[in-house]
């Protein structure tokens, strides 16, 4: 049997780490309170569905109504509708219970980004998918982690880290625009910006076993 000093209670197998908070178990010794006491839900699950789903329609309205207003021959609407339904797709699979939603949206950022390169590249470089696509992804990806950190906060060490490789991935892709390879600016700056801005909040908002923990694995 072991025991969780975070949560308080008692794990009848032998897990390294609680299934409850992801905190690493201790050998159970002596008396502990009840094993998994009632948590009450910090959020209604439909209401939550609905204002995001509510906060996505109106964002991609706004968009093509400033693309009607302002017309241009930059893609950026649609990149930006991609972006929202890619947001919207990792925020139900985290309400719906994901096992690790973290990851999940991790290996679709690079999963989407790589297609998107390929399909870029064979049909005649365009640069279409350096210059939004994968800029838009990471920008995406890092506000998705955020709100998984509101919805599921007992994963905050986890997504801390994935947090971590979504901002180095958001500082190659400014690289990217450093050495040519993409060409439009701001993008690039932005995905940069935008990651660095959520790792940087994350840290600040951490308790102090995860900035203990990163201090470890990073010396930082």
């Amino acid at each position: 049997m072991r025991y969780c000093p975070h949560c308080k209670v008692r794990i009848e197998n032998e897990l390294d780490f609680c299934p409850l908070c992801d905190m690493e178990t201790e050998p159970a010794d002596g008396e502990t309170a009840d094993e998994y006491p009632y948590i009450r839900t910090r959020f209604s699950r439909r209401l939550l569905i609905k204002t995001i789903t509510f906060l996505s329609v109106v964002i991609a309205a706004v968009s093509f109504l400033i693309n009607h207003l302002v017309p241009t021959d930059s893609p950026w609407v649609f990149i930006t509708a991609a972006a929202i339904v890619y947001v919207w797709i990792s925020m139900m699979n985290v309400i719906r219970n994901a096992r690790n939603p973290g990851s999940i949206m991790l290996c679709q950022l690079l999963t989407v980004s790589g297609l998107t390169f390929v399909i870029d590249y064979l049909t005649g470089f365009h640069r279409w998918s350096v210059n939004y696509v994968i800029p838009f992804l990471i920008s995406g990806s890092a506000i998705a982690i955020v709100l998984c950190i509101v919805i599921r906060p007992i994963k905050y060490r986890a997504y801390t880290l994935y947090q971590l490789v979504i901002t180095i991935l958001g500082a190659l892709a400014l690289m990217l625009w450093f050495i040519g390879a993409a060409e439009v600016e701001w993008p690039s700056v932005m995905a940069a910006a935008v990651s660095v801005i959520c790792f940087a909040a994350m840290i600040v908002f951490a308790d102090r076993s995860t900035r203990n923990e990163l201090h470890k694995r990073f010396h930082f």
